[in-house]
């Protein structure tokens, strides 16, 4: 069920973009795709279109399927602390910055304490993830875009 401060935020972004907000959802190592499910559910249900990258995929192959699918957010699953990360925090912004794709916002769903959470626009605690954090990030880029559309004006 999506609150009416989250409905009017969606329709504000659409009527802007002339189409939903846009994530790509992908994992640093294997041991996050058991969240893949959970974390694509709860945002495709707050609104936003979500496309998933394919397992096993590098920094390089993110970043272009971030162009390729016109991705607003970057949202990399990061749970694990420990296990040995195929796809690092730096690498992916790296291979954004490389693509002059450095208007796209990245985030991290894990947990707050993440040491990469300084390297990104935002972070998402896996443990409370909920829908009021898709009005926070739906907010959030209303906002980013606000200030971009108004720069141009």
């Amino acid at each position: 069920m999506t609150s009416p401060q989250l409905a009017s935020s969606l329709a504000k972004f659409a009527e802007m973009e002339g189409r939903h907000p846009r994530l790509l959802l992908a994992t640093a190592s294997s041991v996050e795709e058991k969240h893949h499910k959970h974390v694509a559910t709860l945002f495709a249900d707050g609104g936003f279109d979500v496309d998933v990258a394919p397992r096993h995929s590098d920094a390089q192959s993110i970043a272009m399927q971030v162009i390729d699918c016109d991705a607003d957010i970057l949202l990399l699953i990061r749970t694990s602390m420990t296990a040995e990360d195929r796809v690092s925090v730096a690498d992916l912004i790296s291979a954004l910055d490389a693509l002059d794709a450095e208007y796209v916002k990245v985030g991290i769903v894990g947990h707050a304490d993440d040491p990469a959470a300084g390297n990104v626009d935002f972070v998402c605690d896996l443990e409370h993830l909920q829908t009021s954090d898709c009005e926070a990030l739906i907010d959030y880029i209303l906002a980013v875009e606000e200030t971009r559309v108004a720069q141009h004006i």
